[in-house]
């Protein structure tokens, strides 16, 4: 008999404790509450993302609240978007990896992300449904890909994309993303809030931007830099230097001039990753325009030219590491305005048509 009670109460110990630790994971992911987001600028900080309302129903989430010191380059921090309509709500990008980690930034999984990352985004869109697209399939903007499968989402991506690069990074399935074509694809999110897509290549073959024109915003990710471009190869400067040329013209002729003026780039690093480094918090018309000239001031080799606007400096390192190979390791920082293209010389070289120099 005493041995029959000391099982029993040995079995209600255990169901007791498994309830505790069951109800104590449960409480790990916080509430979420967008309260403190009333005005324009006010900022919340919730688990590892500090969320600011740029708009009304317009929230920029940044992902360094939890940076990791020894994390490297996107890990430092990346910017997303939430536009929220009538109707439904449009997610531009996804960060970084907090679900399982990625090794190429030297990021660590977080226990939960993928939860918090979930009550987060649907805690801003309140009872909307939320599509999910990104600019483009890197590492620290396709992270949290993890969090939405198998959950009725629905992911959008470019067709120029890489169509591997989200079972190398994360070993994911490319085929959870729909895929579009720039230009053609729009997110109507009700009451008059359309995001439309524009193709920009450069930093990868299907960069999209993403334009809220009623409310004069750009959401280009990583296409047109976030105060700066690294181009590594000539055939990338031309691709940047022809597609921003073309996002120019689109402005141009769909934007009145008093438009253009007021509109906001918001990048896709405004931290110390990034460059836009403005106590506004994002970029404007002229960063369009120069980064364009820059561009296309390096394909017509116009760094050579004495009186030309496009300035060139050289620094010997490579700031991301070695150099590829047959690459010196030569850089060249071109400047046009405030518009700033950072690629090897032999690359400005062989964009421009010209026979490097010794």
């Amino acid at each position: 008999m005493a041995n029959k009670s000391f099982l029993c109460a040995m079995v209600i110990l255990f169901l007791c404790g498994s309830f505790l630790a069951t109800h104590a994971v449960a409480q790990e992911v916080a509430p979420f509450s967008a309260s403190g987001l009333v005005k324009l600028g006010d900022k919340i900080r919730y688990g590892s993302y500090s969320i600011l309302k740029i708009g009304e129903g317009i929230y920029q989430i940044n992902d360094n609240e939890g940076h990791q010191p020894d994390g490297i380059l996107g890990a430092l921090g990346v910017d997303m978007y939430l536009v929220c309509g009538e109707k439904k709500a449009l997610m531009i990008d996804l960060g970084n990896n907090y679900v399982s980690g990625y090794i190429g930034d030297n990021l660590r999984p977080r226990a939960n992300a993928a939860e918090e990352f979930r009550t987060m985004v649907y805690g801003l869109a309140g009872k909307r449904p939320v599509e999910f697209a990104i600019t483009h399939m890197h590492p620290d903007h396709d992270g949290m890909t993890g969090a939405l499968i198998n959950r009725n989402a629905t992911l959008w991506v470019s067709e120029g994309e890489d169509g591997s690069a989200l079972t190398k990074q994360h070993n994911l399935d490319p085929s959870v993303y729909t895929r579009f074509t720039c230009g053609k694809k729009s997110f109507d999110l009700g009451g008059g809030r359309v995001v439309d897509t524009f193709l920009v290549r450069g930093h990868s073959d299907g960069g999209t931007v993403f334009i809220l024109k009623k409310d004069l915003m750009i959401f280009p990710g990583d296409a047109l830099g976030s105060g700066n471009r690294s181009l590594s190869t000539g055939e990338s400067i031309k691709k940047f230097a022809e597609d921003s040329q073309k996002f120019v013209d689109y402005i141009k002729a769909d934007f009145p001039p008093f438009e253009r003026y007021a509109l906001k780039v918001y990048a896709g690093h405004s931290g110390p990753y990034g460059r836009t480094g403005l106590d506004i918090g994002y970029l404007d018309w002229r960063y369009i325009q120069n980064m364009c000239s820059c561009a296309n001031g390096i394909v017509k080799g116009q760094w050579l030219v004495e009186g030309s606007n496009l300035r060139l400096s050289e620094r010997s390192a490579n700031p991301r590491g070695a150099a590829p190979v047959g690459v010196t390791q030569k850089q060249g920082v071109f400047t046009y305005g405030i518009g700033i293209i950072m690629a090897p010389l032999e690359a400005a070289y062989e964009a421009a048509g010209l026979k490097m120099q010794n």
